[in-house]
């Protein structure tokens, strides 16, 4: 019986390892330790760990600050609150689009909008793609109704910063979501630094930024295994950089994303080529970021792709194609 074997750096269910893939008509048939250098990559797809969606029918926006661009009563909430059912569905299947040739698997949509955002989502093909979609309140006044429509018809609930809402009223939503068993995630500390100890007294499950928070801040979230996203390119738009290698050095979770549509197409492979380019950091640390950080939300994937060369040909040539798509067994 002839089969394919490849060295491979292998990205798979939440795990990284050098492993011989031995293939046999387009499927695994087993995987081995490798036993020489390995000469290519192999993962089960990239995940975009933070998109809105949503805005990507916004061509140009103005350039603002935070607050006026994405806050609650800003530019993007009001552009949405104007257009077209027509129009934003036309962006959000172009961004599809984006992620379908990044050979993307999954991807986390804040959707804003409250049942209607929900509405919008499910008119779209997703192209098989995962859509992990996290619905949000659109009454400042804790409603079970409302959260029972929305939790009943997407992954959870995800929020924007602390900061833009009453404290009772988070504490209830996320206490609410927690006890229905779905996702809770929330922006924090992205303009300014907010309190960490009142984010972890809500039990987010991951949180998105950190870009103003401090070493002990970060200490705190590490000790609860509680993932990072972080969407540089988008945070560009505000003068951010994030310091990303001080979230390694403290061995934090943490996981990419490309964030408001209306900023940056949602391509991971963008995102990971421009972090390699300025943070220094070893290429197989930004390729965790942009395939297995998020498994742990995320069911097993049942192809693997793979492409020729190592991880570093991998994460500064975005245009770089696998040459092969393998069916996997869930066994593995």
């Amino acid at each position: 019986m002839f089969m394919n074997s490849y060295n491979a750096h292998f990205f798979y269910n939440g795990k990284y390892g050098l492993f011989k893939i031995l293939e046999e008509n387009s499927n695994v048939v087993d995987i081995v330790d490798a036993d020489s250098e390995a000469g290519y990559v192999a993962i089960g797809g990239f995940v975009n760990a933070h998109t809105h969606i949503g805005d990507s029918f916004i061509e140009l926006p103005p350039k603002l600050d935070i607050t006026s661009l994405v806050g609650p009563n800003g530019y993007k909430h009001k552009m949405l609150n104007s257009a077209s059912e027509k129009i934003i569905l036309k962006g959000m299947r172009e961004a599809i689009s984006v992620m379908k040739k990044d050979n993307i698997r999954a991807f986390f949509d804040f959707r804003e909008g409250g049942i209607k955002g929900l509405e919008l989502i499910r008119k779209i093909k997703k192209n098989n793609i995962d859509s992990i979609v996290l619905s949000r309140p659109t009454d400042l006044n804790f409603s079970s109704n409302e959260m029972d429509l929305l939790l009943k018809n997407s992954h959870g609930i995800g929020l924007s910063a602390i900061s833009d809402y009453p404290i009772d009223f988070i504490k209830k939503v996320a206490f609410y979501t927690k006890q229905k068993n779905k996702i809770f995630a929330v922006h924090v500390s992205e303009r300014i630094r907010e309190d960490i100890d009142t984010v972890l007294n809500l039990n987010p499950d991951f949180i998105v930024h950190m870009h103003r928070a401090t070493k002990d801040d970060l200490e705190k979230v590490k000790k609860r295994n509680i993932p990072i996203v972080l969407a540089p390119r988008a945070s560009l738009f505000f003068n951010i950089i994030p310091d990303i290698k001080r979230f390694v050095d403290l061995g934090i979770e943490w996981a990419l994303g490309t964030d408001n549509g209306m900023l940056c197409i949602p391509s991971i492979r963008l995102e990971m080529e421009y972090v390699y380019r300025y943070s220094g950091l070893d290429p197989v640390e930004i390729l965790k970021a942009g395939t297995i950080r998020m498994d742990r939300f995320l069911s097993k994937p049942s192809k693997i792709y793979l492409f020729k060369g190592t991880p570093s040909k991998i994460v500064k040539n975005p245009f770089l194609k696998s040459f092969k798509v393998l069916n996997i067994p869930q066994t593995f």
